[in-house]
């Protein structure tokens, strides 16, 4: 009987520790989808280009805030506006990516860009690590691929 109930207790105990979360509790968030990244191969003897993807998250609201790539020296998160006739390129802390808000990075829009970019083909696939935030702060990282392509294509 002591065996037994030597084991019984531990086990209630685990049993209660590891209950059903709480309600109340904050959605977790994970990205769903990463899909279509690209590179545009910059013209020759040009170190910068852009890129983009599309980025589809479950759960709540994650922030894109940054990414990297052992091919390039720097990648930023940028935006693109028409002022005056003028294009305009900024560079931002982020971009949100919600269930209900997919993040679409594009040529003429929202976008990756590229710095101190090693040369590239096109067809070539490239590793790039993209860090989400959530409303914590805290931080995940994914891996995707993005492939090369032409600047007209």
């Amino acid at each position: 009987m002591r065996i037994l109930s030597a084991l019984i207790l531990p086990a209630a105990f685990l049993i209660a520790a590891c209950g059903a979360p709480q309600t109340g509790a904050p959605a977790a968030s994970s990205i769903a989808d990463v899909r279509d990244a690209f590179i545009v191969q910059p013209p020759e003897g040009r170190t910068v280009t852009g890129g983009g993807m599309h980025i589809t998250v479950q759960g709540a609201t994650l922030t894109l805030t940054g990414a990297s790539t052992d091919k390039a020296e720097q990648v930023e998160l940028h935006t693109m506006s028409m002022e005056d006739g003028v294009m305009q390129m900024r560079k931002v802390e982020g971009f949100p990516v919600s269930a209900g808000a997919p993040l679409s990075l594009e040529r003429g829009g929202n976008h990756l860009m590229f710095f101190g970019l090693q040369p590239l083909e096109v067809g070539e696939e490239v590793e790039i690590v993209l860090t989400f935030s959530d409303e914590s702060g805290a931080e995940q990282q994914i891996v995707t691929k993005a492939e090369v392509v032409p600047i007209g294509g």
